[in-house]
């Protein structure tokens, strides 16, 4: 479990945290918002090993009783609520409140840190309404959310709120380097460009480069074949998760090419390691139609979250881009 300092990025948030450690402004509910895989979890287990630690003080010591406890996973006084199955159910936090009247085992306070809070049912989050309108002593809740929207507007007033940015590509790659995931190979950075600067993605995606380099490799084979060709290697891609991942590579690879083509510069291209392909259909292809494929792209990835035959979600975009019908690719 991490402490507050070793935490990468998010200063501001830390800051502030730290401040009220050493204050004594400790609020009863704490609400860490942002995009999945920012770092909210991982900043919650800190701020909460910093506020069983019992020497005080702005973060964690990281050798008292508590933050052993803690590093293990053994902390008594830490409790951490998570989705049974789909969601959180109303027994869960009915556990919650009767555990949350109980004195701590050993630390000053007790700390419940509930992932994906938004997966709340109705129930549960009215039962947890009701603890939050008359916190008992020496507890604090941490929720961690990847969309606050889906909450009660009255748990979220209830909290004091933080919003996870995502952070510079700099600071992923600190992330996976932290990781054992090598700072400077190729395969960290291509990670860490396409991660949307959320490092728990990064690491995600390491998982799946052998994926995403098929599927660029289809996209340029795609691109290349003869139009009457073109739909022979994409039966995989009728199935409507392999056909979304499609979708979002060729919406991060044309926009490369469109960033190439304005800038003539590899300073903000993702796909750095296919910086040929990228350059060679920027020749190819007129910027208006590296645009109209962006924006059909945009659509199907739209279309797709709704009730839609998807085998027409890709022929569509395929004519788009191999540009059936046209007479050149300019």
């Amino acid at each position: 479990m991490p402490v507050l300092r070793d935490v990468v990025g998010h200063e501001q948030i830390k800051k502030r945290l730290r401040s009220a450690l050493v204050k004594g402004l400790v609020n009863h509910a704490y609400l860490f918002g942002g995009p999945a895989g920012i770092g909210k979890k991982t900043a919650g287990l800190a701020f909460a090993r910093a506020l069983l630690c019992r020497r005080g003080g702005g973060d964690a010591c990281g050798q008292c009783d508590d933050c052993i406890r803690s590093e293990q996973g053994v902390h008594p006084d830490l409790h951490v609520i998570r989705p049974e199955g789909a969601t959180i159910k109303i027994n869960q936090l009915r556990a919650l409140q009767g555990g949350a009247s109980f004195t701590a085992y050993g630390a000053a306070r007790q700390v419940f840190l509930m992932e994906q809070a938004e997966k709340m049912t109705l129930a549960a989050a009215n039962c947890f309404l009701k603890i939050l309108e008359e916190p008992p002593p020496g507890i604090v809740f941490i929720l961690v959310t990847d969309d606050s929207a889906r909450m009660l507007p009255t748990v979220l007033s209830r909290c004091q709120q933080y919003r996870f940015s995502p952070l510079p590509r700099e600071q992923v790659l600190q992330v996976l380097a932290n990781a054992g995931a090598g700072r400077d190979s190729d395969s960290a950075s291509v990670a860490a460009a396409l991660s949307g600067g959320c490092p728990g993605r990064a690491l995600a995606l390491l998982d799946g480069l052998d994926k995403r380099n098929a599927m660029l490799d289809l996209l340029m084979h795609i691109v290349r074949e003869r139009p009457g060709s073109v739909f022979l290697p994409v039966d995989e891609l009728a199935e409507r998760e392999g056909l979304a991942d499609f979708i979002d590579y060729v919406i991060l690879f044309f926009r490369d090419v469109l960033i190439w083509q304005i800038t003539g510069s590899t300073e903000l291209i993702i796909n750095v390691d296919r910086i040929s392909y990228i350059i060679e259909l920027a020749g190819a292809y007129a910027r208006p139609r590296v645009m109209d494929i962006l924006i059909t792209a945009e659509k199907s990835s739209a279309r797709l979250a709704g009730n839609v035959n998807q085998r027409l979600v890709l022929d569509s975009l395929l004519f788009k881009i191999t540009g059936l019908g046209d007479d050149d690719r300019g």
